[in-house]
């Protein structure tokens, strides 16, 4: 009888080690990606990172595939992805796309900012 206890005890400490291992396994794997697109992709290359920017939504090309990425801040761009809104907060004037905000940058161009 002690031994079944035991092995009963083992057995949900496996089981329940084993479902926490796979929350997390899920949790890394599953990122939005996409193997293809009929839009030419605008590539910007910060702190030795290519991005890529596809319909004002941002990507890193891994194996082939383009990966969801944040926009990282300080990224410039030449040109203004379409689609977004003007907005003004705090008195600074941005460009706001798909939850990502850009401003004019001092040297010409757009940059990504954190209002």
């Amino acid at each position: 009888m002690k031994k079944l206890r035991i092995i009963a005890i083992l057995g949900i400490a496996m089981l329940s080690f084993s479902s926490m291992n796979a929350q997390s396994d899920a949790a890394t794997t599953n990122k939005e990606t996409i193997n293809s697109s009929d839009k030419q992709p605008e590539k910007i290359v910060y702190k030795n990172i290519d991005y890529y920017i596809i319909d004002g939504v941002w990507y890193a090309k891994i194996k082939k595939r383009f990966v969801l990425r944040t926009a990282p801040k300080g990224a410039k761009l030449k040109n203004l992805p379409k689609g977004g809104e003007n907005v003004v907060m705090a008195g600074v004037k941005y460009y706001k796309l798909n939850g990502v905000f850009y401003k004019k940058s001092k040297g010409g161009g757009y940059e990504v900012a954190r209002p």
